[in-house]
């Protein structure tokens, strides 16, 4: 699941993919130009201005959506953004920093609602996320309200929706337990189940082992999969 997208100075958001294309198109047509047909000469990059930046990130680390029977959570709830995950955004708006604010000169140091556009869909896990992306990108400067933009659940589009496309819901319907009756997948689910200790009554599937695993994965920082 996306967690947010940023537009830096303030461009109409007109669509994600609509503005990436837009954006390469006028890259590509730049460096046409100024290499020339003979494609010999190299650009003069102190010719080009940066114009807009957008970033589309997802959530930090989270712990599992469906946590495994009798496993602690250590009182977080289910797919609650994690003290890891709050440390990667951070890291990530840093990063961010030092690319647009220090080595180019794009955004103020502090945050002014002028420049930046946030949207993000209205799940808390991603509205933390964005916060302290935000808090290691402006160093918790602000000459302006920070409004993170969110959609209704009905209509939103940065993640499947299930809810609003009959499409999509039939189109995925059964597919979960369509996996699990394939040759041999019931038949290993079943010796890792016992190997586990999970009763066979309970409604584990493979899908819910591998969260849980790169869950586990992203807290002692050996793995970089984020989950939905």
């Amino acid at each position: 699941m996306i967690t947010g997208v940023f537009s830096m100075r303030l461009w109409t958001p007109v669509g994600v993919l609509t503005s990436l294309a837009y954006c390469l198109h006028q890259r590509r047509v730049a460096l046409a130009e100024l290499q020339g047909a003979d494609d010999q000469r190299p650009v003069d990059r102190s010719l080009l201005k940066l114009k807009m930046v957008q970033v589309v990130f997802r959530h930090g680390a989270r712990s599992p959506l469906k946590p495994l029977p009798l496993e602690e959570q250590g009182g977080m709830f289910a797919g609650q953004l994690t003290k890891v995950g709050m440390q990667q955004m951070f890291a990530l708006g840093e990063r961010l920093r030092k690319n647009y604010v220090e080595d180019i000169p794009f955004l103020s140091p502090t945050f002014n609602p002028q420049e930046v556009f946030i949207r993000s869909t209205n799940i808390f896990r991603n509205l933390e996320s964005t916060r302290c992306l935000l808090a290691g990108l402006f160093q918790c400067q602000k000459e302006g309200p920070i409004i993170i933009h969110t959609d209704e659940a009905d209509s939103e589009v940065l993640y499947p929706n299930y809810q609003s496309c009959w499409s999509l819901r039939q189109r995925t319907r059964g597919r979960r337990k369509t996996a699990s009756l394939q040759p041999g997948i019931s038949e290993d689910l079943k010796k890792v189940k016992e190997g586990m200790g999970i009763d066979s009554s309970d409604a584990v599937d493979f899908f819910i082992l591998l969260d849980n695993v790169a869950a586990e994965q992203e807290k002692t920082g050996s793995c970089r999969f984020h989950g939905s």
